[in-house]
């Protein structure tokens, strides 16, 4: 496990695909980071909610290594979560947001299934500003803005 000093940004978690429960320990990680940072309680509730989402997504569909960086830009802090696999998920973007074609029965027949929820999740708590890029190294990185 990995944290940064209260007045630092970069990195602020490491995992493996050794590591029993990133999801959790990613959670107590930023939890500390983001209240050191200063931040509201809405937004490090916020954080705390929706970034081990894509750390769990990460260490369930792509490789190693993974990291969390923490940057501040603007103002505003983004979160990124680095994993090894260099391919885009484009079609969880699509499941992430609801079709305007949905109907509400459709909606919610969605939102009570058992997995798939999670980027549904990321998508209201960052007020859909997250996206999943291509680093310069040839690696992927998911990243949310924090408010």
């Amino acid at each position: 496990m990995t944290s940064t000093p209260s007045d630092a940004v970069g990195l602020v978690y490491r995992w493996t695909d050794r590591t029993l429960n990133p999801t959790g320990e990613a959670r107590a990680v930023l939890r500390h980071v983001l209240k050191d940072l200063g931040l509201s309680g809405d937004v490090v509730s916020d954080g705390v909610l929706a970034i081990p989402e894509l750390v769990a997504n990460a260490h369930e569909h792509a490789c190693g290594p993974y990291e969390v960086h923490l940057r501040s830009v603007a103002g505003r802090y983004i979160c990124e979560i680095h994993d090894g696999n260099p391919l885009l998920p484009t079609d969880l973007y699509l499941a992430a947001v609801p079709s305007l074609e949905a109907t509400a029965a459709e909606v919610v027949s969605g939102l009570l299934t058992e997995r798939g929820r999670g980027l549904h999740i990321v998508h209201e708590l960052t007020r859909g500003q997250w996206v999943f890029q291509v680093t310069d190294c040839g690696t992927k990185a998911a990243w949310v803005a924090l408010a």
